[in-house]
């Protein structure tokens, strides 16, 4: 509908047709999980209706109607109706079939009522599901975006929710470890049984459902699935089109495919990507802005798509997550590694009421400081800071550019040094040598074979607990005792400043320091997950 509407826009002379095999068009599907908890009604998730687009742009809207077959040899469609098959010759051709949910291969699943969550129809199901009184427990199947915004509205909802993710963090394609910590810390504490590395095997119809998982079984009263979704290829395969190796539809710049005067776009396609190559990356933003470029590529003008950089966000419980570009998992070719720095910043000027701290990781080139990723969790000011990394990406920024950015500044929404100020500060020092850094697992792994020294005043040390085995010099005495560390020192505080200060102290009085990165509540963070998949994992 993006493509039609700017194309009409552009173009009043043009014939458009819209083929749809739902009685939908144009709804929010971002909004779907919203209506479980009835946070958005039905009403609001749609956008534009048939008869408001045929009265608005004078295009011909065709719902229930579905196309089985393409040949381009003749520029030719097969659409399905609800009375007989027809053939409909076109000049061109855009394919937007979208995604379909990807059904798990576990045994029974035919034989117990599961939910998915794609349509406005999926949403009404689920939530009138979730209301009924016999409903005490629910098990959501996947930890991706729609899985946790799932389990999250489920949860206000009134059942208690038990979230099952194969792999070991949620939101496994854009989340590295240590942020997905603190995801997982909150969402047990919000009372979800998190259950990771964990698939399910069976599922057995009866009083209740019986999940058979590998090494327990879950009684339930509720089944989702949310294991992602794979783009719709039929079309694509009818037509001969080249496909990504995801099976989406290959498309360049202008959204064209491998066949003159057929073009894709949203979840079914595969788009330039800013790393590189081809990416199939099925949100709504990128969707929608192809569907933009689209309508002025069809309408005759040199309008190009920018490549995406996979910026995304989710609400999980009352935290907020956040992520742009590349991970710590996927940087990029092996020779190309990427450094990184944590910073836990307050989300605005701490002595205003209101705010909190939020977690913001940056990932960098440290040859040229150019900016390549970043993941920010915390429960206010996150999305403004992944934006704002977002668009630093995007024109090529680097860490010294991040450092000295002016950004809006008032007590109630922001610092004098924002949190992406701060960010690319800890960044610059790391790329101009001013400090090397050790990182959790390495802590948490006993790969450190240095003395650890922890910076922090002793009430602090004793409130919040210590790494086992370190010894505890507070910033203000190091220069006192530096005549009595060893050579070689690793320093950590609570959240990795105070011992960057006292790695500059202690570096220029001949001792070797390395920081801690992320400091102590970092590791503790990461150290907590740990404690609790391997009591879980226990338990069963």
């Amino acid at each position: 509908m993006s493509t039609v509407t700017r194309l009409r826009r552009l173009d009043e002379a043009v014939e458009a047709v819209v083929f749809e095999r739902s009685e939908y068009i144009s709804y929010a599907s971002c909004g779907l999980p919203y209506h479980v908890n009835d946070t958005v009604t039905e009403g609001d998730l749609a956008v534009l209706t048939p008869e408001r687009v045929e009265e608005l742009f004078d295009v011909e809207v065709r719902t229930g109607h579905e196309v089985v077959d393409v040949d381009p040899d003749t520029r030719q469609v097969v659409v399905e109706r609800p009375d007989r098959t027809e053939t409909v010759d076109y000049d061109a051709l855009v394919l937007s079939p979208g995604a379909a949910p990807i059904k798990p291969p576990i045994d029974g699943l035919d034989s117990v009522e599961t939910h998915t969550m794609r349509t406005i129809e999926d949403a009404r199901a689920l939530r009138e599901r979730a209301s009924a009184d016999d409903v005490d427990h629910a098990l959501v199947v996947g930890g991706g975006y729609v899985g946790l915004e799932i389990a999250d509205t489920l949860d206000e909802a009134g059942p208690s929710v038990s979230l099952v993710e194969l792999f070991d963090r949620v939101m496994p394609r854009t989340l590295d470890p240590a942020p997905a910590a603190i995801v997982h810390n909150h969402l047990r504490d919000r009372g979800i049984d998190l259950r990771l590395e964990t698939g399910v095997n069976t599922l057995r119809d009866g009083d209740r459902t019986t999940a058979v998982l590998d090494d327990a079984e879950l009684r339930t009263d509720l089944v989702v699935l949310a294991t992602g979704v794979s783009p719709r290829t039929e079309l694509a395969e009818a037509a001969g089109l080249d496909q990504h190796e995801s099976g989406a539809i290959r498309v360049d710049e202008r959204l064209r495919t491998s066949v003159p005067d057929v073009y894709a776009l949203g979840d079914a396609a595969a788009v330039p990507s800013a790393a590189g190559g081809h990416a199939w990356v099925p949100l709504g933003g990128p969707a929608n802005r192809a569907g933009r470029v689209l309508g002025s590529v069809l309408a005759g003008q040199d309008s190009r798509l920018d490549p995406v950089q996979d910026t995304a966000i989710a609400k999980v419980g009352d935290l907020t997550v956040g992520t742009v570009g590349a991970t710590e998992r996927a940087p990029g070719s092996a020779d190309e590694p990427l450094e990184k720095v944590y910073v836990y910043p307050p989300s605005h000027a701490e002595y205003y009421p209101g705010g909190d701290r939020l977690w913001l990781k940056l990932l960098f080139d440290p040859i040229d400081g150019t900016v390549r990723g970043a993941q920010v969790v915390g429960r206010d000011g996150v999305d403004k800071r992944t934006d704002v990394v977002a668009t630093a990406i995007q024109h090529g920024d680097t860490v010294l550019d991040l450092a000295g950015l002016d950004l809006a500044y008032a007590p109630p929404y922001g610092s004098a040094k924002d949190p992406v100020n701060v960010a690319g500060m800890a960044a610059e020092n790391v790329c101009d040598g001013l400090v090397e850094q050790v990182h959790w697992d390495e802590v948490l792994d006993g790969e450190v074979t240095r003395e650890l020294i922890d910076c922090r005043p002793p009430e602090m040390r004793d409130a919040d607990g210590h790494i086992p085995g370190s010894s505890n010099v507070p910033l203000p005495e190091l220069r006192e005792q530096v005549e009595e560390l060893p050579d070689e020192v690793a320093a950590y505080c609570k959240m990795g400043q105070s011992s960057y200060m006292a790695t500059r102290v202690l570096g220029q009085h001949g001792v070797d320091a390395v920081n801690l990165a992320g400091g102590y509540t970092l590791y503790e963070a990461v150290r907590r997950d740990r404690e609790a998949r391997n009591t879980a994992m226990g338990d069963d």
